[in-house]
């Protein structure tokens, strides 16, 4: 049986758009084991596993393709800020491999990974010095969430209209002796989760929580903001299912996000986001990192993508950093998403009715700093050499090694 589909585009993709295509095709159909664009970018090759209904994934596909495809708008990517990195060191290649090798890293699954020694250290250093700029140059206040959180509350976000194959549900068994039983007499043998039936589990009410900013929002409700805005900051865990997608420390499952959230008038957010974007051209200095931050979208589901991908840009509503990262295959270095920072408009001050004292819905912004992916380019432009690390960075990187 053939076990490939071409799919003929109606002009050439952009690299950009490119990458975005071949992301997203992961969740399109199980039965897909490879989803390529061709040298041109004009065709679309599918190969789809031997015994899989050849004519309901080309439906798929098909489908995926018109609604990634249309109205699709080209909105030039601005250049917000740059840094450069004074270490002229080459890249490292193949950190990830380097750390396992040394004991620094483990990966006990795809898309969850625990450090050791150095990433360790440094991973809660980036997150010690982004906390101590916060508090300086923002006065935010700690907080902390839970990694649960409602069902109801990314409904009212809106994440399950943006972005619903990034769930992940929890769930457990429901409150029934035989079920529970049955369980316990299958699983507890095997060791393995293998003949589960969903009728024992009972209908998720809540969900791990997928971007970290949103447990705050509730928390802030029914409640006046003062005219000079406020800034809340916590080290958040977030989960986010990639599919395919979940390789090396670039597409984790399960990692730490520190997270900046600031609420009052739009203009004081406004200008607050502003300066948020020197503070994080301040922590890349301090690292020695070589960053872009520039205008970007969210990776919405591929039915809602085109339209709201063309808001944020046009309104450059999302700034996402980019920080230098392990070269391609031919020697070309690549760059990463570390973090953004969003303007949110008075979308969570409606939904949660936050106000300002002028008896406004309250604007938000928030800045997220996905901390293992600056692990992973921090040793991507600095090596495992400590002489090539500012001085006081390594001195914390590389205590006692």
């Amino acid at each position: 049986m053939e076990t490939r589909l071409e799919f003929a585009l109606p002009e050439r993709l952009s690299a950009e758009f490119e990458d975005e295509l071949i992301k997203e095709s992961a969740f399109v159909s199980p039965a897909i084991e490879r989803f390529v664009v061709d040298a041109e970018r004009n065709v679309v090759l599918v190969d789809i596993a031997p015994h899989a209904d050849r004519s309901q994934v080309a439906s798929k596909v098909e489908r995926f393709l018109h609604v990634m495809l249309t109205n699709q708008r080209n909105v030039e990517t601005k250049t917000i800020r740059r840094t450069e990195r004074n270490d002229d060191g080459p890249l490292a290649v193949d950190v990830l491999g380097t750390f396992k090798d040394r004991g620094w890293l483990f990966e006990i699954g795809p898309g969850h990974i625990a450090f050791a020694g150095p990433p360790l250290r440094l991973a809660r250093l980036i997150d010690s010095m982004a906390a101590d700029l916060y508090d300086r140059q923002f006065a935010a206040e700690e907080r902390s969430f839970p990694a649960f959180v409602p069902a109801t509350t990314l409904a009212k976000c809106g994440y399950f209209d943006s972005h619903p194959n990034n769930v992940t549900m929890v769930t457990h068994l429901i409150d029934d002796f035989d079920a529970i039983e049955s369980f316990r007499r299958h699983e507890g043998v095997t060791g393995d989760l293998t003949t589960l039936p969903t009728s024992s589990l009972t209908m998720p009410h809540l969900c791990l929580n997928p971007a970290a900013c949103l447990p705050c929002y509730p928390t802030l409700g029914d409640r006046v903001i003062s005219e000079k805005g406020m800034a809340l900051t916590w080290l958040g865990r977030v989960f986010r299912y990639e599919s395919k997608n979940l390789v090396g420390l670039d597409r984790l499952w399960e990692f730490n996000v520190r997270e900046l959230v600031l609420v009052g008038s739009e203009q004081s957010v406004s200008d607050a986001r502003a300066r948020s974007v020197d503070t994080v051209a301040s922590l890349c200095h301090a690292l020695d990192l070589e960053c872009s931050i520039q205008t970007a979208t969210d990776p919405f589901f591929a039915t809602v993508a085109a339209a709201k991908a063309f808001w944020q840009r046009s309104m450059e509503a999302k700034h996402e950093i980019r920080l230098t990262v392990a070269p391609h295959g031919d020697g070309r270095a690549r760059t990463t998403a570390a973090g953004s920072i969003n303007m949110h408009g008075r979308f969570f001050g409606d939904r949660f009715d936050i106000r300002t004292e002028a008896e406004e819905a309250a604007t938000t912004a928030c800045v997220g700093l996905g901390i293992e992916r600056w692990v992973l380019a921090a040793f991507t432009q600095h090596g495992f050499d400590r002489d090539r690390w500012p001085d006081d960075v390594s001195d914390v990187v590389f205590k006692n090694t």
